[in-house]
């Protein structure tokens, strides 16, 4: 796709609807998870700085804004696997980051003990995958396990795309994108971390309000992380494929993209209050409060996100106006008058 340094678009206004809250113990965590990260990432990086470099994009603390509610503990996994995680998305993109050395123990995660040697995230995956299983019981660890292994064949299968350079139709790759992201991975530890564990039966019923979400959040991911992206020369992204499949201008599609992530809030929401007037209120309400919390905090954090805007951003507070891409950061503006989404949308 075509792009320039200092390109710009205007953001219209996303709707807010679903609730933002933070973890509590996020001082906390944030403290911990850089000690953990400083004892187990470290064989990642070439250097100590890299890695210091990395802790300071607090990137893991996405955690404490999609899971605000678990326990202390449940969400020191969610942070700490986030810290992995992300670096094996980016060993998937570029063989330039300090996360390539992920992937390789990656693959490696959904059988047993012991890791295969050489690979320099080995022990992080091990202490991870050893707290994760005495957290959880055996029912949402084997759920667990499916989840991880679900999305390290699709995170397989969409590097193949790159291999290929072959950028999927927008709807192809938006079905790809939502089990791409782990999110089902972390659904069990929210899940584990509410003292919940769902029937069958009650997962069937929530199974639209889940899809609704993981759409929510890939549309979301997209047009938020496009800069990085981008200047990663990574076209699995969607505002790339509207522009590779249909031509489209990068204003037209961010005004698509915020008409969509708007739409799956509103289904979310919507498909919510139905399930609370005809299922089990209290198996499922949790699980549905948690979603959408999820939702929320996951929009928030792509505002404030230095994974996404550059190692320097600290967010402003602009939710709707010009933002400008850089090569190393973007820029958020008030100027200019937002543009309202657009209500039909076709993906």
């Amino acid at each position: 796709m075509p792009f320039s340094d200092g390109e710009s678009f205007v953001l219209p206004v996303l709707s807010t609807q679903a609730p933002v809250r933070v973890h509590p113990d996020l001082p906390t965590l944030e403290h911990l998870s850089a000690q953990w990260a400083r004892r187990f990432l470290a064989p990642a990086f070439k250097a100590a700085g890299d890695l210091d470099a990395y802790i300071r994009q607090q990137s893991g603390l996405w955690g404490c804004y999609i899971a605000p509610t678990v326990d202390v503990e449940t969400a020191a996994l969610i942070v700490e696997w986030t810290y992995v995680l992300f670096l094996v998305d980016d060993a998937l993109i570029t063989s330039d980051t300090a996360g390539v050395t992920a992937a390789p123990a990656a693959l490696s995660v959904c059988g047993s003990h012991p890791f295969p040697a050489g690979g320099r995230l080995e022990e992080s995956f091990g202490d991870l995958w050893d707290r994760t299983r005495q957290s959880l019981n055996p029912v949402l660890f084997n759920r667990l396990q499916q989840a991880m292994q679900l999305y390290l064949d699709n995170a397989g299968s969409e590097n193949g795309l790159r291999a290929l350079c072959r950028v999927p139709p927008p709807a192809e790759l938006l079905r790809r994108r939502t089990r791409t992201l782990a999110i089902e991975f972390y659904l069990v530890l929210i899940e584990a971390g509410l003292g919940l564990c769902l029937s069958a039966a009650s997962l069937a019923d929530v199974a639209s309000a889940t899809e609704y979400a993981l759409e929510h959040i890939a549309l979301t991911n997209d047009l938020f992380s496009f800069r990085k992206e981008r200047y990663e020369h990574d076209d699995l992204n969607l505002i790339a494929a509207y522009h590779h499949h249909h031509g489209w201008s990068l204003q037209r599609t961010v005004n698509h993209l915020c008409a969509a992530i708007d739409r799956a809030e509103h289904q979310l929401l919507a498909t919510c209050d139905d399930l609370l007037n005809t299922c089990d209120r209290a198996a499922v309400g949790a699980y549905l409060d948690a979603l959408c919390h999820l939702v929320g905090g996951n929009q928030h954090w792509n505002y404030i996100a230095a994974r996404y805007h550059g190692e320097h951003h600290r967010w402003n507070g602009v939710r709707a106006g010009t933002i400008t891409l850089h090569r190393d950061r973007t820029v958020f503006a008030a100027t200019g008058p937002a543009l309202p989404p657009i209500n039909e949308v076709t993906l």
